[in-house]
């Protein structure tokens, strides 16, 4: 179960910081931050065991990102701005949070000596620059304060978007039909799935370069269904899309209608949410001053 694979080591944090990188509006945020807390305590997440908050709750988030933007170099900088994901959210939106966040990011990790962080393959160059950081920090002090930092990866690294299967299923730019949420209703999960974009090919082939709708459907069906991926192909090859869709959408339905249902109790009791918060809140912040003290102390603040 997941409470025996995350323990009282493993530290959750809602990254609510973050969102003011996109136009949002207050009530959205305080939406959007109970949903993620109910969908996480939804699918098993004991705060008991491990530390549930949300990063705003700790100001030491934000006291590091100014430290080690000192340590961030022009050449990282400059890096991170030729991805595809940083240009197509400047097309949207236009702030000097879009620059930094990265350093942002970077410090969420390292105020609690992170080791191992869970993030998709296209999050790799973020947990690049994490230890690059890091690195400059450390040689900036002559001092080992952090150490290198892994990321995990599940057997799905990269999750594909519906509506555009060249990009990642992502709530932050693309459209909202290529994003199957964890609270979508088994309608709007129907819905999305039957619009997804594929092609006027045919029978089903499994290739990913000229046909990467239908591929990224076949590879959304074995991680949802815990299938063989090479079984799936076999299974569908030479068949029939919308048999295909009819089938992921079950699957989604399957998987995600418990822990929606659950979620949805857990929203019906925003004390408790907001309890468990507090608590978490309460247990990060005392790793996270006792790490910053160390810091400080290191560099001559303390």
């Amino acid at each position: 179960g997941i409470n025996a694979e995350y323990g009282p080591n493993c530290i959750f944090g809602i990254a609510d910081n973050h969102v003011y990188t996109s136009k949002t509006t207050a009530k959205q945020v305080r939406r959007n931050t109970l949903s993620q807390v109910a969908v996480l305590l939804a699918l098993g997440l004991d705060p008991e065991r491990v530390v549930l908050y949300k990063h705003s709750a700790v100001l030491q988030h934000t006291a590091l990102a100014w430290l080690l933007s000192t340590a961030a170099t022009s050449g990282l900088m400059t890096r991170l701005r030729s991805l595809p994901q940083y240009k197509e959210k400047c097309k949207v939106h236009d702030n000097l949070g879009l620059l930094t966040y990265p350093v942002l990011m970077s410090a969420d990790i390292l105020l609690y000596k992170g080791t191992h962080v869970p993030v998709g393959e296209d999050q790799n160059i973020h947990i690049e620059f994490c230890n690059s950081i890091a690195q400059y920090f450390n040689t900036m002090y002559k001092q080992k304060v952090f150490e290198p930092v892994s990321q995990l990866l599940t057997t799905t690294p990269r999750v594909k978007s519906l509506a555009d299967p060249t990009l990642k299923m992502s709530k932050s730019y693309g459209k909202p039909s290529g994003v199957i949420g964890m609270l979508d209703t088994d309608d709007q999960i129907r819905k999305k799935v039957k619009r997804a974009v594929t092609d006027s090919h045919g029978a089903i082939t499994v290739d990913p370069e000229e046909r990467p709708g239908v591929y990224n459907l076949l590879r959304l069906l074995s991680a949802v269904s815990d299938e063989d991926f090479g079984e799936v192909c076999l299974r569908y090859e030479g068949g029939n899309v919308v048999v295909l869709k009819s089938e992921l959408s079950d699957c989604f339905i399957e998987k995600i209608g418990p822990i929606r249902d659950r979620a949805g109790e857990m929203l019906n009791d925003v004390g408790y949410i907001n309890k468990v918060l507090d608590a978490g809140a309460e247990k990060a912040s005392g790793i996270a001053k006792r790490n910053l003290d160390e810091i400080y102390r290191t560099i001559g603040l303390k």
